[in-house]
């Protein structure tokens, strides 16, 4: 093991990093208990979904160089934060602090990096990590300099952006696990290997995993119907808001949506969902899960509730409820989604 690597003090920042990651679940990938940093040459940038990557060139007290490889948030989540990737160059010399891989192999979570210029760069946390920092001073992340005015001027009720508070942990994540599951979701649950994860697939999170997503989603009319489009994955869930709507044949991955209008409040029951999990920690839903949502703004729109009930009697032994917020920042926008797998 590369001789440059230190075992640090664990910090708050890296429990609140780590939560940047849930929708994506590192749980049995790397070791949250055990931070590290490196410090090397960036050979490699690559800011993608569901996570970036990042290469250090990192020399071993012998001379030789390890070839570390470093996962960070996704370009999305960069954006959704107001974060500038350009403050990270190739050839830069750099020193990363994160959670290392459970299996000792060069390769490691990041949360914060320490720049050359003494200053920080955090994926997420919006916390400083290193006490060498000019006064723990954070930089990258700053409103976007854009012109809101159309946004604004387009913004209807319900139809609009809406973004998420990620440092808010009643915003995100959504599923934190401890459901009323039954002997056999017990059992299914107890059985899934985080190594061998559908999920780390781009576009496999269905519904209702997808309302987890931390990243910039919205609602358009399309005729009579409501179409939800969510940015990871490009996901699009369509709103049957007419009686006379039909399910397919065949179930699928978003399932089929009905839709109404209590008030300003959106509900929408869905059925005929063909996911196999139901969160990223490996619990598992049936083809009989159905989904109960309400969207509930606030006056003025400037915020959006969020709860969903769950019914499976397959794998859960009674009915509960998640909920999260949503909050509407004019200047973010739903974005393609550049997906690549997990290497």
């Amino acid at each position: 093991m590369n001789k440059l690597i230190n075992t640090v003090v664990a910090l708050a920042s890296l429990t609140a990093s780590a939560m940047l990651y849930a929708h994506h679940s590192t749980v049995g990938i790397f070791d949250a208990d055990r931070p590290i940093e490196i410090t090397g040459i960036i050979s490699t940038i690559s800011w993608r979904n569901p996570h970036g990557r990042i290469v250090l060139d990192v020399e071993d007290e012998d001379g030789s160089i390890t070839e570390w490889d470093v996962e960070t948030a996704s370009i999305s989540i960069l954006r959704n934060r107001g974060v500038s990737s350009e403050v990270l160059q190739e050839g830069d010399r750099v020193t990363v602090a994160g959670q290392p891989s459970r299996r000792n192999e060069p390769f490691m979570l990041g949360t914060n990096v320490l720049l050359s210029s003494g200053y920080e760069f955090d994926f997420g946390s919006g916390s400083a990590y290193f006490d060498a920092g000019k006064n723990g001073n954070l930089i990258g992340q700053s409103q976007p300099d854009i012109d809101v005015s159309q946004a604004i001027a387009e913004a209807d009720g319900l139809f609009r952006v809406w973004s998420t508070v990620m440092s808010d942990p009643t915003a995100f994540p959504m599923y934190k696990g401890n459901y009323p599951l039954n002997a056999e979701g017990e059992r299914e649950l107890a059985a899934w290997d985080p190594n061998d994860n559908i999920l780390f697939q781009c576009g496999t999170k269905g519904q209702p995993l997808i309302m987890i997503s931390p990243i910039p989603m919205d609602f358009v009319r399309q005729g009579d119907d409501i179409l939800m489009r969510l940015e990871e994955y490009d996901s699009r869930r369509l709103i049957h808001m007419t009686a006379e709507a039909e399910p397919a044949n065949e179930n699928s991955l978003f399932g089929f949506s009905r839709g109404r209008w209590d008030g300003d409040t959106l509900i929408v029951e869905t059925d005929h969902i063909a996911a196999g999990y139901f969160d990223h920690l490996g619990a598992k839903q049936s083809d009989q899960i159905t989904t109960v949502e309400r969207f509930i703004p606030n006056t003025d729109y400037s915020r959006l509730d969020y709860e969903i009930t769950v019914t499976d009697p397959v794998y859960f032994s009674e009915p509960f409820t998640l909920t999260r917020y949503f909050v509407w920042y004019p200047e973010m926008s739903v974005h393609d989604y550049e997906c690549l797998e997990r290497y």
